[in-house]
């Protein structure tokens, strides 16, 4: 399609991968470009970038039938405007949009593309190509980002979470340097960096979060929320609740009503009201004022998405919730998914591996209600709770064992300590300091809570799963398992490099990316497996060293000590 379009496209993926390694999505982004001949006779009617990839030009042979099938029944697929211009190119420019969802069917349905989800920029005639700029991710990384679940609202389009805007974000500018000609010869295929573009998608999402509230004109709002909690008022942080909606709806209970709203530009005004707000009270808004005092009633349905609160954290610290859900922190004016997400899934492979006949759906309950305390909180979940309880009771309360509620974890972790329960959700004691020795696996840069949890499992207690939430917001749940595999997947690994080692005219980036698939095992290979893949890399390396003047180090692979049966599926 054009010269340097390899570049565009890896410069593309590195400065995806950057940005959303920023907000801190760990998706494994990965760009292309697909292209459309215009009117020109060319050997390819379909171009891809990167040629070399898993998709072929001839599987995108049928996509521009399919996106004239998706525009005879698209519903403004009838949509007429007045002025024939605005009319024309409203029309062009949907078809061309459902070209671009057509390529993104298409790449769904391609074997290569199994737990990947795509997303598409653009397009952007370049020479005689209309070429769209795509994105995909993880779709197992995506599914654990929060987000909301409206993507539309009276026909504009709206992104459900940070990592949607982002993208979104990313491809737009992708769309608009393919202008530049010679796109890709500098580099610079974004126009901005990391920083830059994570401020235009976080304005973006918090612009859509508060048009869904009803607050039509909305522009740097997120600014003015990192000032107002930045703001001290009599020596205290900016520390309180806004609650945005609509004062028409049902589900805002208001307590006190303003005469005269104030605008949210009055950051210092607004500051002082939010001395008032308190943990179920908060400063009402809409659209761009501050109009009351009040709360959302128990009765608010969350599939109505019109409701949200800005919890101010002072210090230019803040987060946007959806009900209990956070969408978006912000700290120090910068912008990432909240860091306290709980993976339930990992709770509940932990319980059910360490634990015995763990009540898994209350303990995540458990662990949910732990997540609601702003300074941290820490629950251990043992399997000999009472002999624990009874043990450590010099250094907690331990209690007449009762069925713990969401409501009372949350009360109990406003002390210091851990609260100790059983595999059931029963509680045993409160107020738990952990003991244990340094045993050389702690972490400087984390918090006491979190290198106490390991000092504690270190020390051989009864099984037990820790969970920790850090005051700086970080979640763990400790021990941190290794993912159950299969026995098979691991030799099939460990035999196709040791059969690509003795290959002596060998393909070289087939080999070295065997041996990365074999380190990705490396924890559960057996001595024997280790001698035989550390000989052969010896071997082949010593063969490309007398045959071609070079050779790659790599350390030697050992058996990981804590490797035992339970790992395998």
């Amino acid at each position: 399609m054009w010269g340097y379009q390899y570049l565009f496209r890896s410069s593309l993926e590195h400065s995806s991968d950057s940005a959303l390694k920023a907000i801190g999505f760990a998706g494994e982004p990965k760009a292309m470009l697909v292209g459309f001949q215009i009117s020109g006779q060319h050997a390819y009617d379909v171009c891809i970038e990167p040629e070399d990839g898993p998709y072929k030009p001839s599987d995108f042979a049928g996509a521009r039938r399919r996106a004239v099938e998706l525009y005879d029944n698209h519903e403004e697929r009838n949509m007429i405007h007045s002025h024939p211009g605005m009319h024309e190119t409203f029309h062009r420019r949907l078809k061309r949009r459902l070209l671009g969802e057509a390529i993104v069917e298409t790449l769904q349905q391609h074997h290569a593309s199994h737990g990947r989800e795509f997303f598409f920029g653009g397009p952007t005639v370049v020479g005689d190509y209309r070429v769209y700029a795509v994105i995909h991710v993880a779709k197992e990384e995506l599914a654990k980002v929060p987000r909301l679940q409206s993507t539309r609202r009276d026909r504009f389009s709206l992104a459900p979470s940070l990592v949607h805007a982002l993208v979104e974000e990313i491809l737009y500018r992708a769309s608009m340097n393919l202008f530049v000609p010679d796109a890709g010869a500098d580099l610079e295929v974004l126009g901005a960096g990391s920083p830059e573009l994570v401020r235009s998608a976080t304005s973006k999402f918090v612009r859509g979060i508060l048009y869904r509230a009803g607050s039509i004109f909305a522009e740097d709002h997120d600014l003015l929320f990192s000032a107002i909690s930045a703001l001290p008022y009599e020596g205290r942080s900016g520390v309180g609740r806004l609650i945005i909606g609509d004062p028409a709806n049902n589900a805002i209970k208001v307590a006190l009503k303003l005469r005269n709203p104030v605008p949210v530009q009055d950051t210092r005004a607004v500051r002082k009201l939010v001395e008032a707000s308190t943990e179920t009270t908060g400063i009402l808004m809409h659209d761009g004022d501050i109009y009351g005092l009040g709360s959302v009633s128990k009765g608010y349905d969350e599939t109505d998405e019109a409701l949200f609160e800005v919890a101010l954290l002072g210090r230019g610290s803040w987060d946007v919730r959806h009900g209990a859900v956070a969408l978006l922190s912000v700290r120090d004016g910068i912008a990432h998914l909240p860091a306290n997400i709980l993976d339930f899934e990992i709770l509940a492979d932990s319980v059910t591996r360490k634990l015995t006949r763990p009540d898994v759906s209350k303990l995540a309950a458990l662990a949910r209600a732990a997540s609601r305390n702003d300074h941290g909180a820490m629950l251990v979940i043992s399997d000999d709770a009472a002999t624990e309880a009874a043990r450590l009771e010099p250094q907690a309360w331990s209690v007449e064992p009762f069925a713990l509620s969401e409501d009372m974890l949350s009360q109990l972790t406003a002390m210091d300590g851990a609260i100790l329960v059983d595999p059931e959700g029963n509680c045993h004691a409160i107020g738990v300091i952990l003991d244990g020795r340094a045993a050389g696996r702690g972490d400087p840069a984390r918090g006491s809570r979190f290198n106490n949890a390991l000092r504690y499992l270190d020390s051989s207690p009864p099984p037990a799963v820790v969970v920790v939430y850090s005051t700086d917001g970080g979640v763990d749940v400790l021990p941190k398992l290794e993912p159950r595999v299969a026995k098979e997947a691991v030799a099939a690994a460990v035999e196709r490099y040791l059969t690509l080692a003795v290959v002596r005219h060998p393909i070289f980036k087939e080999v070295y990316g065997a041996w990365d698939k074999v380190k990705a095992y490396q924890f559960y290979l057996s001595q024997e497996q280790c001698d035989a893949l550390n000989g052969a890399r010896k071997e082949f390396e010593e063969w490309r060293m007398k045959t071609h003047g070079m050779s790659i180090g790599a350390g030697l692979l050992a058996p990981h000590p804590l490797m035992e049966e339970s790992y395998w599926i």
